[in-house]
């Protein structure tokens, strides 16, 4: 049974070697290792939930699950990527597979990487738009609520326009936690759901949340 849910960004300033002398992401990397730290001491198996790039330029392990995987700091996880432009029924269905696999007794962590919008300000890597902040503020809410039904609703068009590197992953989450495929209403044999904490910043224009979600 999947039992708790990390979400951290997927900032390539939060890698050791990305970081520099001036390391702008201190306070936010102490916060995603103990959001993971959190969820994995009480689970017994983690997965780890990215998204490909959008704009591949090496052969390597995307961004996503290179910033999951040292949060997790060697702690054995499987993997599951979703394509960052996945439609909003292959979320939900992806999501919905990984609770089936995880179901039973046994505890599963999920750590999710995902960001918000990356047009937050005129510095933002998708410059500023104004829709940015609406998008944002629906993703947000729907952590804080533990709302499946709410990250169902993000717009996946609009999610692209804003670079929001975090719509796929978070709507995988959305079907781990019981949301249909079709409509977004949340499974009643599923459980109940809990955000512990949550933290949000944009210091880059772009929307980091650090979140702490547990079944009830």
């Amino acid at each position: 049974m999947i039992t708790g849910v990390a979400v951290v960004p997927g900032a390539l300033a939060l890698l050791p070697s990305y970081a520099g002398a001036d390391d702008v992401l201190a306070e936010l990397r102490s916060a995603a290792r103990d959001a993971v730290d959190d969820v994995v001491c009480e689970a017994d198996r983690v997965v780890l939930v990215t998204a490909t790039d959008r704009e591949p330029r090496h052969t390597g392990p995307s961004i996503g699950r290179r910033v999951g995987e040292v949060l997790l700091d060697g702690r054995v996880c499987s993997v599951m990527e979703i394509p960052w432009d996945a439609t909003v029924d292959e979320c939900l269905a992806r999501g919905a597979e990984l609770a089936e696999e995880h179901a039973g007794p046994t505890r599963t962590a999920l750590v999710v990487v995902a960001d918000g919008s990356a047009c937050r300000s005129i510095k933002a890597p998708g410059h500023f738009d104004e829709r940015a902040a609406g998008f944002d503020d629906a993703l947000v809410a729907a952590l804080r609520q533990a709302d499946p039904a709410g990250l169902t609703a993000l717009d996946p068009d609009l999610g692209t326009a804003l670079l929001a590197q975090g719509r796929a992953p978070l709507q995988v989450l959305a079907g781990a936690m019981g949301a249909h495929v079709g409509d977004g209403e949340r499974d009643e044999n599923s459980g109940h759901w809990l955000c512990e904490s949550l933290e949000q910043s944009d210091p880059f224009g772009v929307l980091y949340v650090v979140a702490r979600l547990t079944r009830r």
